[in-house]
């Protein structure tokens, strides 16, 4: 493996995320600050293989380093203009009780980034897609290969983002064969991330609990090592939901833009996912109009949160897909012939609870974080009946996976049950995370671990030996 490609590639993702970071005067914390900006720079180096192909440069080593350090000198500019010297905080070590939670993510995590490093890609829509397409780009120095003389009409997985297919060159050609150290580099941020959040709202034995809990997710886990937009596009949703829950608490537009960016990056990996942010908008609407601003002013932020994530749309599929693939492609034939019959939306969306979650294979795949939010959430609501924004929020984004998934099989045939559903369900776990340190029933929870116990009372003297303590106490005194 190559060390100083690895370095280069990790200042890179740092810099163009926390340059975006800068330019929306988004602030954070310095540990979350990093996570963010390491995540963030991920999906923003990738377009750098899609550069060179627009500007028919070959794709080789130095192009490929040129690219991406232009691509963060430019993202780098806001941190040269607003400069600001870095704060050091003191570093909070974990508590005791704290280590055997972390030691078990700690091993977890590292078998996956070894997984990562140590096998080639395996997964069947790859082999068939963008890894396909990135392992030709690098041989034949360009994007559009002589992959495309076979016949792929079997398949259409190369008609999708060129996230991975970037990403996988660029980390082929400057870190390693197998390239895939992206996805340890995203996946150990956002767990840190994820980490350094709950920390934040409740105790921390509780907290590494839970996220040790989210980490031992079964399938969730496995696409921690295992190549597929669908943990990529889990990170980016979930990030678009946090902001703007922070923006619905505190009515702060840079939360907001942020919010919007981060849910364009989700649909850049996901195309689909737009269809989940139009669902999204109706609660930015009404949080819009109690706020009593101007048509105008509601307008404008209702726009810019949908019109954000649409470029992304376009430049996935009407600049990239159309000028990479050289294969007709139409996204208005990918829709369902039998639109009329509403009864496919209802049936999908009882295959998800029946077959997906409250099932021995939903077990199987989910282990049993969703049952157990789905008890925390029944519970809230029957014995403690608190709820913040932020709970709301996520119970909101939680609704919009589980009504947009059964959505989108009910307009593109090619959403299946078993594969883009089940893994599109993976987008609402770290919702369901979220919501369970805002639970009533765990504040209660962490407030009985941080109550100390009270001393016991010192047991009462009885009367016969009251006297005789008196009496010859008083003959001590004579």
């Amino acid at each position: 493996m190559n060390f100083a490609g690895l370095l280069f590639l990790l200042i890179a993702h740092y810099l163009s995320g926390k340059g975006v970071l800068r330019m929306l005067r988004v602030e954070l914390r310095p540990l979350p600050a990093f996570c963010l900006s390491m995540m963030s720079g991920v999906p923003l180096v990738s377009f750098a293989p899609c550069f060179l192909q627009l500007l028919n440069i070959p794709i080789d080593t130095m192009p490929v380093t040129i690219s991406v350090a232009v691509i963060t000198a430019f993202f780098s500019i806001p941190l040269v203009v607003k400069f600001r010297k870095p704060k050091f905080h003191a570093i909070n070590w974990p508590s005791w009780y704290e280590v055997p939670f972390l030691a078990v993510i700690t091993f977890l995590v590292g078998l996956s980034v070894w997984r990562c490093f140590y096998y080639p890609p395996y997964a069947r829509d790859m082999l068939s897609g963008p890894e396909l397409l990135a392992e030709y780009a690098v041989r034949e120095k360009t994007m559009i290969s002589s992959v495309f003389t076979v016949d792929l009409q079997s398949s259409n997985n190369y008609f999708k983002s060129p996230y991975i297919t970037g990403l996988q060159i660029i980390y082929k050609l400057l870190v390693t064969p197998f390239g895939q150290m992206w996805l340890s580099v995203l996946s150990i941020s956002f767990v840190v991330w994820l980490y350094t959040l709950m920390k934040e709202r409740m105790h921390a034995l509780v907290a590494a609990f839970l996220v040790m809990f989210f980490v031992c997710i079964p399938e969730v886990y496995a696409y921690s090592y295992v190549i597929l937009y669908d943990y990529s596009n889990m990170v980016f949703f979930f990030c678009g939901f946090y902001f703007l829950a922070r923006y619905l608490n505190d009515n702060r537009m840079n939360d907001f833009v942020l919010s919007a960016v981060l849910f364009g990056l989700a649909t850049y990996i996901r195309t689909e996912t737009l269809l989940l942010v139009m669902l999204v908008a109706p609660l930015v609407a009404v949080y819009n109009r109690r706020l009593h601003l101007s048509f105008k002013s509601q307008a404008l932020r209702l726009g810019m949160f949908i019109i954000i994530p649409a470029l992304f749309y376009v430049l996935c599929i009407h600049v990239f897909i159309r000028l990479f693939i050289p294969l007709p492609f139409d996204v208005g034939g990918q829709l369902s012939n039998s639109l009329g019959d509403v009864s496919v939306f209802f049936q999908r969306f009882l295959d998800i609870q029946t077959q997906l979650i409250f099932s021995v294979k939903g077990v199987g795949l989910f282990s049993y974080f969703i049952l157990f939010f789905y008890a925390l959430a029944i519970a809230d609501l029957l014995i403690s009946r608190k709820y913040n924004r932020e709970s709301l929020t996520m119970l909101y984004g939680i609704a919009v996976v589980l009504i947009g998934l059964p959505l989108l099989g009910y307009l593109l045939p090619v959403v299946d049950l078993g594969n883009t559903t089940k893994r599109g369900l993976f987008k609402m776990l770290p919702l369901m995370l979220i919501y369970m340190a805002n639970s009533g029933l765990m504040k209660r929870l962490c407030e009985w671990i941080e109550t100390p116990m009270a001393p016991k009372p010192a047991p009462e003297t009885a009367p016969a030996e009251k006297a005789v303590q008196q009496d010859g106490g008083g003959k001590g005194k004579r």
